[in-house]
């Protein structure tokens, strides 16, 4: 009797704890980096799709973006591929010599450091984003949730549905303000 006295006791406990909901939010970069997140849009009906790059100093604030729509592209790995090297080549032409690279593909992240083989149709693109990255000088490559990259997917959406692809230093475009004042201001 003792026994499940204790066991309804436990159940309810659990059953009436509430755990906590943990919010991933986008984080600054360490001191000295830039933080470039980068997403894409992919619509396999069509073969379309759009890559987006969003770059922030240490402090959270604006410092350039671009998206480029993709009139044909493979699959979503290969659009992904597509932004990570597109948002790389953004740093580098803007003379940035520490990058954190953030995207929400985990098989780009992998690819770029070195956890997987590039045996695929993608290759030459994650060559292009190591070669890219040796010219920055420091790229610290890592995986974000999709909640931590809304400005650039936001953008990436942006640039598919419009069908346009531009770019824009130190002011960012109206769409994003709001998505890049949520990134910086504490909850």
């Amino acid at each position: 009797m003792r026994w499940s006295v204790l066991a309804i006791a436990n159940n309810y406990h659990v059953a009436n704890c509430k755990s906590a909901v943990v919010v991933q939010r986008w984080k600054k970069p360490d001191p000295k980096y830039v933080k470039l997140n980068v997403d894409a849009s992919f619509h396999p009906d069509v073969g379309e799709g759009a890559t987006a790059a969003v770059i922030r100093d240490a402090k959270g604030n604006f410092l350039a973006a671009q998206c480029k729509f993709i009139s044909y592209a493979a699959d979503v790995v290969n659009v992904e591929a597509m932004a990570m090297r597109d948002g790389l080549a953004l740093a580098n032409s803007l003379g940035m010599p520490r990058v954190e690279a953030e995207s929400d593909s985990t098989i780009v992240v992998d690819a770029c450091v070195g956890h997987t083989t590039w045996w695929d149709a993608n290759s030459s693109i994650f060559a292009e984003c190591v070669d890219i990255s040796f010219s920055i000088g420091k790229v610290v490559f890592k995986h974000c949730y999709r909640e931590c990259n809304e400005a650039a997917h936001v953008l990436a959406n942006y640039s598919y549905c419009n069908k346009i692809t531009s770019s824009w230093t130190n002011e960012p475009p109206g769409l994003l303000v709001s998505k890049l004042m949520d990134d910086i201001i504490p909850v």
